[in-house]
Formats: C-alpha cells, structure tokens, sequence
C-alpha cells in the first residue's frame, strides 16, 4: 500500500528538476499542485470506500455477520493505559523518535547538502531519486523480511545502515559515497513505518492498536520535523553540516540500543492465524 510514495519519491524529483529549469521554481510548484488536485483527489473521491459494508465486507476482518464485538478477530492485546505504562512502549517511542530525526533530516537536507559541496542540482536530484528507489525498497523489502526474522534485530540492522550513511556524509563523502549514503539513509526511512506498525501490533496486540500506532507514528514525524529544523539551524549557525550530521549520527547509535533492549515478542502471529482458521471454517460450516 506504501509503494506509491516510493514511487512518487524516485520520480518526481527529477520531474521537478526538470520542471524548474524549464518554468521556474514558482511555475513548478503550481504545477505540482494542480496535479494534486486534477489527479489524487479524483482518484481517491472515485475509488476510496469509508466503510467496508461499501465493500461487502464486515470490520476488523470478521467473517461472520453475527460475530459480537468480544469476538472479532485480533482484538486480544494491551489496553491503551496499560500501553502507555509500559517500557517497551516508551523504549520503542525513543528509537523511533531518533531514528526519525535523523533520517528526516539528512533526507530533507539531502539535496542542499550535496549542491554545498560542488555538486550540481540535477546531481542532487538524482541522490534525491535514489533515496525514493531506496525508499521504495524498504517498503517492500521490510514487509517480507519482517515475515521471516525477529522485527528489532531487523530493525537494528537498517539503522546500522543508516548510520554507515550518515557517518559518509560525515566525513565528507562525494561522488559515488554521497549517493551510496543517500540509498543507506532511505531505505531505512522506507522500512521505519512497516517496522513501526509491525512492532506494536507484536508487543501491545491489537485491542489498542490504532492508538498506539497513531501516537508512536506521529512521534517518528514530528520528531523528523524537529530533526531538520535542528539540521538546518546548525548549519546556519557553524555554516557547515559537518557538526549537525555528527549529531544525528550518534543519534541512530541511540536508536539501535533501545531497539536492543525490547526483548521478545508478547503476542506472536500464530494466535490471530488460529483465530482466523477458526472463522473460516465456521463460515464454511455456515455455507
């Protein structure tokens, strides 16, 4: 379902590019945002359903009409008090929270820091390109690969690809290093929202998923805010990125050693399998 951000991340850079060398940085803005509107919200008035009895279909992935609330599928799990208490929680929020500063930052950076060193716009538009390949891969990648190996060990091995980047970057990497780093840095910001849905849904259940997720996913984009704001006004203030990209580095350092410490799964996929099976074969049964 993410692969259109991906996509739109690889390709429209270098539209864009194109777009203000030919019109103007003013003209391409206005074009991209009518192809909002002339484009997505059509899209999405035509073909996005509110409610899964549009559809046909019952909530939460219920298979019979007559299932109570207590029943449905999935719903076993954490409150959202009991979530907000625990340690995993808070150790998750703060991976998250400074992985997603740093990603962000160097990310939203990426092309300004680039074009600093001498390196030209379409250049810089290409490692932006890069990074949405790499975002796009991540997407996809992380969701299979979180099916087969345990969630915080993955999700420490693509921070520790992002460090690697970020630490390029630091020491002054051009050329091929630069855009190495710019595909190291977004496959991890590609990964971080599979990782973050996926994570909870494993150690809180699903009883108060959509909280839990809402809160924890609205961290990583604030905190990305926070990150490039941070970036760009220590570049304002040392003139040079050098000192900003040592911080988010030793940032995604801290993000790895609270991922280390979550421990084992609390609520594995097998029991929302066996629930389903059951469903299914009561539908049948029905049939």
């Amino acid at each position: 379902m993410l692969l259109g951000i991906g996509i739109g991340a690889t390709t429209i850079p270098l539209v864009a590019q194109r777009m203000v060398a030919a019109f103007g940085w003013r003209e391409a803005y206005a074009l991209l945002g009518c192809a909002v509107l002339l484009i997505s919200l059509p899209v999405v008035g035509a073909l996005l359903k509110n409610d899964p009895k549009e559809m046909g279909l019952f909530p939460d992935g219920d298979l019979v009409a007559q299932q109570s609330h207590s029943d449905r599928i999935g719903l076993d799990g954490l409150s959202w008090r009991e979530t907000w208490h625990s340690r995993i929680f808070w150790l998750m929020i703060s991976a998250f929270f400074l992985a997603g500063a740093s990603v962000h930052a160097c990310v939203l950076h990426m092309p300004a820091l680039l074009t600093d060193r001498g390196i030209s716009a379409q250049g810089a538009a290409m490692a932006s390109s890069i990074i949405g390949f790499a975002v796009l891969l991540g997407r996809v990648g992380t969701g299979c690969l979180l099916d087969w190996f345990f969630g915080p060990r993955l999700a420490m091995f693509l921070f520790a690809g992002a460090s690697l980047g970020i630490a390029l970057l630091w020491a002054g990497g051009t050329g091929k290093l630069a855009l190495m780093a710019a595909f190291l840095v977004g496959l991890s910001m590609g990964a971080e929202a599979d990782i973050i849905a996926y994570l909870m849904s494993r150690y809180f259940g699903l009883r108060a998923f959509g909280t839990a997720f809402g809160f924890a996913f609205g961290s990583f984009v604030l905190a990305g805010a926070l990150g490039t704001l941070t970036m760009g006004a220590g570049f304002d203030l040392t003139h040079s990125y050098r000192a900003p990209l040592g911080v988010v580095f030793f940032s995604m350092l801290g993000a790895i050693a609270f991922m280390s410490r979550l421990g084992p799964y609390r609520y594995a996929a097998g029991r929302a399998s066996h629930l389903r099976q059951a469903a299914e074969i009561e539908a049948a049964s029905h049939a």
